[in-house]
């Protein structure tokens, strides 16, 4: 049992030597870390514009909607707010109906 237990400590130890030793070989690649400065600039500048794109296309949309509710909505209680100038000719005011809360 304790030979197993020791394959055991070694693969632990071997993964965790892998893990910490990962980051330093993900910046062996020329876009990522390394290299020359104008790749490094060209690659984050993608990424902000690739991450501020969705935003953008979100708030565009938004925008036209909001335009377009507001041109369609707008004569919306124009024939209800409209005051007649004078009353049709012949029409005599009702009185109002009675009920029984009324009286």
């Amino acid at each position: 049992m304790s030979a197993a237990r020791a394959r055991l400590g070694l693969r632990t130890a071997l993964l965790l030597a892998g893990i910490t030793l990962a980051p330093g070989v993900a910046l062996a690649c020329a876009v990522c870390g390394g290299g020359n400065p104008a790749n490094r600039f060209a690659f984050f500048v993608s990424t902000m514009v690739l991450s501020l794109l969705p935003l953008g296309l979100f708030l565009g949309g938004f925008l036209w909607l909001k335009s377009r509710l507001r041109e369609r909505l707008a004569d919306e209680f124009s024939e209800r707010d409209a005051v007649p100038a004078t009353a049709p000719a012949g029409s005599a005011p009702r009185p109002a109906p009675t009920t029984a809360h009324s009286r």
